[in-house]
């Protein structure tokens, strides 16, 4: 696509999971596992079903990652199985988080070659959201630090999220891009504060973050992360 003409934002702020690295795929290969070692109670998509609106129950209070995974597998299991059959599953669900949090680890093609381009024009930073813990161990064991000024783990990652990073960081929503993959996340509340958004979609979209693209002129969509630099330098 053609370059953009302004050149003066003061940061480039990117989505970690599935815009740095790899990770709606791990968790989609946990919940398989779960609706496997269930299915003698009950039918899988059943299974995934009633996961899923565990999930959206318990986000409100729990957060998002694989704690509040587990606390909808729990969940769901005690209400397929009953009490006795779930206490003895449990460590057997546990042990899939468990894989889930370590599983193996892959960066983004392209995406380290993206960050030392950028970053010798603009601040980088990371906005993420889900459990603090969780997030901040990805990013450090991702090996990504030495390119970002800020990392910043958010609740919702919605407008309110984003105006108090750009208040924490002294900077007007008007001097920010947004990097991702989710269109709820990443690019409608950016574009809501009045910001700049870039949309790049990844191989699998998690239903929790589907919604319709709105329509701005400071949205960006590309195909790759590859693309960034021949439009913002």
């Amino acid at each position: 696509m053609d370059k953009i003409t302004r050149k003066d934002w003061k940061y480039i702020f990117f989505d970690a999971d599935d815009t740095l690295w790899d990770n709606e795929e791990h968790f989609r290969e946990a919940k398989a596992k779960f609706a496997e070692k269930l299915s003698s109670y009950a039918d899988k998509d059943d299974i995934l079903d009633r996961l899923r609106e565990k999930q959206e129950i318990n986000f409100p209070v729990w957060g998002y990652g694989a704690k509040t995974l587990l606390i909808g597998m729990m969940d769901t299991t005690v209400e397929i199985c009953g009490g006795q059959t779930a206490g003895m599953l449990y460590q057997e669900i546990k042990q899939i988080i468990h894989e889930l949090a370590y599983h193996r680890f892959s960066i983004i093609d392209g995406v380290e070659d993206v960050l030392e381009q950028l970053g010798s024009r603009y601040l980088l930073g990371v906005a993420t959201k889900g459990d603090l813990t969780e997030q901040l161990t990805k990013y450090r064991k991702s090996g990504l630090e030495r390119f970002f000024h800020h990392i910043e783990v958010m609740q919702n990652k919605c407008a309110e999220d984003y105006l108090s990073l750009v208040r924490k960081l002294d900077v007007a929503p008007q001097d920010i891009i947004m990097v991702g993959n989710a269109i709820k996340s990443d690019i409608a509340p950016v574009v809501e504060i009045g910001g700049t958004a870039i949309h790049i979609p990844y191989r699998l979209s998690w239903e929790h973050e589907m919604m319709e693209m709105p329509v701005s002129d400071r949205i960006i969509e590309i195909k790759s992360i590859k693309e960034l630099p021949g439009i913002l330098l």
